[in-house]
């Protein structure tokens, strides 16, 4: 019997989160939360890769966070196109992490004091695989928030003056974007009361045409 990996996609989101936990709580510790880190994404580049092949010879599957049935409850979609997205992200994620890992240990600070890279880096790979995942516009907009919020951290990490610099401008462009994301949603919601992507597909078929201007 073919075991429906697709239903575990939301532990894509999942396990970096707890390994951003437990990295936490050994603080101080590189190598052992380097460790952690690349154990973390290799369990879930793993999970990816199943639910990869699950989604891509059974298709597109829903799954419904907390029994609530959609559109009112938070829905994740994992179809062909998320499911590669998966795979592809942690692949890159996870080549990315043992570069910067050995660049570390090349420039002997295997043990330095920057004890917040690896949970923030899970953090990040947790916001991205939530947003290939998002089945809601407001789900998609916590996992941009989550994954831009670690990226503020692992941009302006040193301290230096040029990381400083350009890391207050991309929180400025950043937060503009996210204000401008959030109007939009609070207009869609108000003009179509939903933010389901499936529900909004029927949904806005239904809006009255703005008038066309016949210029002649």
């Amino acid at each position: 019997m073919n075991y429906d990996f697709a239903q575990l996609a939301p532990l894509a989101v999942v396990i970096p989160f707890l390994g951003a936990a437990m990295n936490m709580l050994i603080v101080h510790r590189n190598r052992l939360q380097r460790f952690v880190t690349i154990g973390a994404m290799s369990v879930t580049l793993a999970l990816n890769v199943m639910i990869m092949i699950t989604v891509w010879n059974q298709g597109p599957q829903a799954i419904h966070l907390g029994d609530w049935a959609a559109p009112f409850g938070i829905v994740m979609v994992v179809d062909q196109l998320s499911a590669l997205m998966l795979v592809v992200s942690v692949v890159v994620s996870l080549a990315v992490l043992i570069y910067a890992a050995g660049e570390g240990v090349a420039d002997g600070d295997d043990e330095g004091p920057i004890s917040i890279f690896y949970p923030t880096f899970l953090i990040l790979v947790a916001g991205v695989s939530n947003a290939f995942l998002a089945g809601d516009l407001f789900n998609l907009y916590v996992g941009f928030e989550i994954l831009l919020t670690a990226s503020y951290v692992l941009l302006t990490m040193g301290g230096t003056v040029q990381r400083i610099r350009a890391g207050v401008t991309y929180v400025v462009v950043s937060v503009i974007s996210s204000v401008l994301f959030l109007i939009s949603i609070g207009m869609i919601y108000g003009a179509t009361g939903t933010v389901n992507m499936a529900d909004l597909s029927m949904k806005l078929a239904d809006l009255p045409q703005a008038p066309r201007c016949s210029c002649t």
